[in-house]
């Protein structure tokens, strides 16, 4: 599961250990601890199963060579492969492969010829074939090893689920016991990698003093007592953090400073550099890739309200994860103001939209996944949150809570333009005209550049095929009347959204379309979204790309050939808000003006 885990969270559990004076283990278990024995998977068959380690664990590794795999299991394996795969596109290619007899306990598979160079830009999927017969599955017993709790990365299988055939993650034994087996004689004595930085979130205020939190890994061969870090925040002269702090070789750490961001920063876009600067004493002249992150963050002075969080779903038909969520989520459009919901199905499924096949693409890892605004949360793996693991187990009302709390978190967060929406419709014609407008703070244009307007329509009440888990059966079967709400059915303007030209700070845009005669226009939905102008949404600009405000309408509020308009509502959660003068006034019902809310001034139209 991706939610609630901060980037740090591997490095909790990712862990290297010396075998001999050259090499290590790299993996997500300890050397010799095992936590649980005998997990199983309960289907009889022979599934390839290992963790995962992407660039940012392998990066200083680079040049290394990757001689063998360690393993643990509780009974005898037979002859089984053991293996390393590099991930690329969606697609696995072996890279190196080996059939060695398993035994219990743990066992050293070290590869015949030279094994595999790590070049420190891949991703790796490494483990070993699991076969779970019939006298397992009789007893009630298998053969997986784990070590500690589930952790990103910490154990996938690759099969075939009915869907296709690609990497899952699994969990109930914690981290798989498998460790790659690494020559690592070709590193220096003391070097230490930037793994991560995180400053936060992404809106902040000049003068605030913003936390920075800093992960390392020692990729020398000798331990390291202490480093000067650099900070460097646009083009101004580096500030220096001395840090005493012990890392043994093949470890990682984390710290914690404070750094305070000048009261003179003007409004926009702004960059910030931690690059090491001194180990034990020495500086580091041959610096690398490794020694210096960035991350980008917005000075703002005045913000907008929002007027709905957006909560985007990518489901998926063939999931029978999809129901416990729909639930959930529904508890919460039953019982919220603020939240606008889409959901997106895969491509391929009988309800998805060829013009939403982008989404999935840059967000979806896994179905159903779903983002609040499109916005990254500091110190997440993606964009997207996964909860599918504990879907069947923590109930509706509980998963509603979760989500529900990231509704009101996001709903709170800054913003920089309105977005207003006007509906006409005519039953007669089955004619829709959509008006959007709003206001633009100048922040918008300082930290975003243009925006675009995107406009999509949703319908509830669709009954189409969904898989369904049958508690009673204790089997997945396929409901093919299973009532859908929220399906996205086409948008109004470019999928990534229209530019918007502004006057005097202020935009509109109209836009007209007629129903399918196959849509039921009473439980039709409008959803409008402000984002930043983008020539395509790319892996590169993925950051850039939140949404900055969002609204929506349902149609059933249109009389027939008559026009209803919903201006920016506010939402019944508590946003104290108050006069110029310090008065402190209801925020339901604002009037045009300037406001002042969590000690900043806000603009309401």
């Amino acid at each position: 599961m991706k939610f609630g885990k901060y980037f740090f969270a591997w490095l909790l559990a990712m862990t290297t250990f010396v075998v001999q004076a050259q090499e290590r283990f790299i993996g997500y278990s300890q050397t010799d601890s095992i936590t649980v024995s005998g997990g199983a998977f309960g289907v009889e068959g022979t599934y390839p199963i290992g963790a995962v380690l992407t660039p940012q664990m392998l990066s200083g590794y680079a040049g290394c060579r990757v001689v063998g795999i360690r393993l643990a299991v509780s009974q005898n394996l037979g002859r089984a492969r053991t293996f390393i795969y590099s991930i690329g596109n969606r697609t696995l290619t072996v890279e190196v492969e080996q059939r060695q007899r398993i035994y219990e306990g743990w066992n050293n598979v070290y590869f015949n010829g030279d094994g595999y160079e790590i070049k420190g830009t891949e991703t790796l999927f490494f483990g070993f074939d699991y076969t779970e017969t019939a006298e397992m599955i009789a007893a009630d017993e298998g053969a997986l090893c784990g070590y500690g709790s589930d952790v990103d990365g910490g154990f996938y299988a690759y099969y075939d689920f009915g869907s296709g055939q690609g990497l899952y993650s699994l969990s109930g034994i914690g981290r798989l016991c498998v460790q790659l087996i690494v020559d690592v004689s070709s590193l220096p004595s003391k070097d230490l990698d930037l793994t991560a930085i995180d400053t936060g979130f992404k809106y902040k205020v000049a003068g605030e003093d913003i936390d920075v939190m800093a992960t390392f890994m020692n990729v020398g061969l000798d331990s390291v007592k202490g480093y000067q870090l650099g900070c460097l925040l646009d083009e101004a002269e580096p500030v220096y953090v001395n840090i005493p702090d012990t890392i043994v070789s093949g470890r990682s750490g984390v710290n914690v400073f404070t750094f305070k961001l000048p009261q003179t920063m003007e409004i926009g876009l702004h960059h910030f550099t931690v690059f090491i600067n001194a180990i034990d004493g020495q500086p580091l002249h041959d610096k690398s890739r490794n020694d210096t992150l960035s991350v980008d963050f917005a000075i703002y002075e005045n913000s907008a309200l929002r007027s709905r969080a957006y909560l985007e779903i990518y489901t998926d038909q063939t999931s029978a994860y999809v129901p416990y969520l729909d639930k959930a989520v529904q508890l919460l459009v039953d019982n919220s103001n603020e939240l606008a919901v889409v959901n997106v199905h895969r491509p391929g499924t009988p309800l998805s939209i060829g013009d939403s096949d982008y989404l999935h693409e840059l967000y979806a890892y896994d179905w159903p996944t779903f983002t609040m605004n499109r916005a990254y949360f500091p110190g997440e793996a993606y964009v997207a949150y996964d909860m599918n693991d504990y879907l069947p187990v923590i109930g509706a009302e509980m998963t509603a809570a979760i989500i529900g709390d990231m509704v009101m978190q996001d709903f709170n967060s800054p913003s920089f333009a309105t977005v207003d929406l006007q509906l006409g419709y005519n039953k007669a014609t089955r004619r829709l005209t959509v008006k959007a407008t709003g206001d633009m703070l100048p922040e918008a244009k300082a930290i975003y550049g243009d925006l675009a307007l995107t406009l999509m329509l949703t319908e509830d009440g669709v009954k189409d095929s969904q898989a369904q888990y049958n508690e009673i059966t204790q089997r997945t079967t396929n409901n093919s009347k299973y009532v859908h709400n929220q399906v996205l059915r086409c948008y109004l303007t470019a999928p990534i959204g229209d530019g918007i030209e502004s006057v005097d700070d202020r935009y509109s845009a109209s836009y007209e379309t007629t129903l399918d005669e196959n849509w039921n226009a009473e439980k039709m939905t409008v959803v409008a979204l402000l984002t930043k102008k983008v020539d395509a949404v790319t892996e590169e600009n993925l950051m850039e790309v939140d949404v900055i405000n969002c609204n929506s309408m349902a149609l059933s509020e249109v009389n027939n050939l008559g026009v209803k308009s919903v201006e920016a509502e506010q939402g019944t959660g508590s946003r104290d808000c108050y006069l110029l003068d310090g008065r402190r006034i209801d925020s339901t019902c604002l009037k045009s003006g300037i406001y002042v809310q969590n000690g900043k001034k806000i603009l309401r139209k």
